[in-house]
């Protein structure tokens, strides 16, 4: 599990983390992007599961977005 803090938010985090089957057995991959406010890592505010065969694709388009900026 990854923990980014928020550069201007004391206890806010991004966390990102994979769940091998999230949705039962045999179930693909996710990558699990979560948003905490109140400092709780282990239990994200939201989250939003991506599948690992669609993270590169999520990767360009933040890059896109960021590069932007």
């Amino acid at each position: 599990m990854e923990s980014i803090p928020y550069k201007d938010r004391k206890g806010c985090y991004i966390v990102v983390k994979e769940i091998k089957e999230p949705y039962g057995p045999g179930t693909s991959p996710v990558i699990s992007i979560g948003s905490t406010l109140k400092g709780d890592v282990d239990n994200p505010t939201w989250k939003v599961h991506v599948p690992v065969d669609l993270v590169d694709n999520l990767v360009k388009a933040l890059r896109e977005y960021s590069d932007g900026q």
